[in-house]
């Protein structure tokens, strides 16, 4: 149980930093915007077979097919985007305020730090993702499906548990991954680069995938939960090198 409020005393400090800067509510705004695409294709489809004189069932099965796709994209993007911002009040600014040697001083183990940072910008990352991903599909539902078909289009059951389960799970790992860096590197912005490294790899295997298949979310599931089996084999891995050596002398580099 002390073990488990030192995490939690890591990452409140963290978040708490990050929730008091005005930057971060800026970057949330703009992230709005960035889903705006999404509602122009919709409305684009929506408009066409409305004109051709489509039937419900015809305008009913694209619109499912985005929001499907729509609520395992969405929440991935954003979290890779959000958490690049979340990183920034972690172990950057406590490389940057020479704070870190002061925190491997007290009793809290380095890996309660790692876990604690990782939690301090993996959990407001993966909830704002969501936030955001509901709120784009119920502004979209009310603002183009419903009045088109009179009714909303809820993902099915598999893409909300893509998005709601595995892209958690997956951007937690991520984190882990890059707060690994983060503590050992002397320059920890570097490491940032592997949350889009990584979002592009997965985007890249999808479309590869998708190439030869049409059945969106079960080649998404695969891929992520490969990814997943892959981050936890490479977390396991790097657990092996944290030390408060390396630590303290990428701090000083």
């Amino acid at each position: 149980m002390a073990a488990t409020n030192k995490v939690f005393a890591v990452a409140r400090k963290d978040i708490k930093e990050a929730f008091s800067s005005k930057s971060t509510y800026i970057y949330v705004i703009f992230l709005l915007a960035f889903m705006l695409p999404y509602y122009g294709i919709l409305k684009d489809i929506f408009g066409s077979l409305s004109k051709r004189g489509a039937s419900m069932a015809d305008l009913l099965l694209p619109g499912q097919t985005l929001s499907n796709i729509a609520f395992y994209t969405f929440p991935l993007v954003l979290a890779m985007l959000i958490c690049s911002i979340f990183s920034a009040y972690s172990i950057i600014m406590d490389k940057t305020k020479r704070t870190l040697e002061s925190l491997l001083a007290t009793s809290v183990s380095l890996r309660q730090i790692w876990l604690g940072k990782t939690l301090a910008v993996a959990v407001p990352s993966i909830v704002l993702s969501l936030l955001l991903s509901i709120l784009a599909l119920v502004a979209c539902n009310l603002i183009i499906v419903v009045p088109a078909i009179g009714r909303f289009i809820v993902p099915d059951s598999l893409s909300l548990a893509i998005g709601l389960v595995i892209i958690p799970v997956m951007t937690f790992l991520i984190v882990l991954v890059v707060n690994f860096f983060q503590l050992t590197m002397t320059n920890p912005r570097i490491a940032n680069l592997i949350f889009p490294g990584i979002f592009i790899g997965i985007f890249i295997s999808t479309v590869i995938s998708l190439g030869k298949s049409y059945d969106f979310a079960p080649t998404y599931l695969k891929i992520t939960l490969i990814v997943i089996g892959i981050l936890i084999a490479v977390n396991l891995l790097l657990s092996r090198f944290l030390t408060k050596d390396r630590v303290i002398l990428s701090s000083k580099g």
